[in-house]
């Protein structure tokens, strides 16, 4: 298992702690505000802005070896697809 974090600045100015897992070929987010929610609140779907985020931690820690490019992909599937919703047939 392979943890990621990083923090963001929300919109009360208060620091957002954000918190990736990834078991296997699943990711799964998780995020709480640094000083008033004791517990992580976990999200199954993630805003845009904070899926490019976490694009740019990964590809860092890719540019100094510490993850596999593959990730960076599966980040980047993730973002077109939230980008691009798929289009329903009849």
């Amino acid at each position: 298992m392979k943890i990621h974090d990083w923090r963001t600045r929300s919109e009360t100015g208060e620091n957002r702690l954000w918190r990736a897992t990834k078991h296997g070929s699943r990711w799964e987010f998780m995020s709480r505000l640094q000083r008033s929610e004791e517990g992580w609140t976990n999200h199954e779907k993630m805003d845009i802005d904070e899926l490019k985020t976490f694009r740019e931690v990964l590809f860092n820690k890719y540019q100094r070896r510490r993850i596999p490019w593959e990730d960076v992909l599966k980040i980047d599937n993730m973002i077109e697809e939230v980008e691009i919703p798929p289009t329903k047939t009849d």
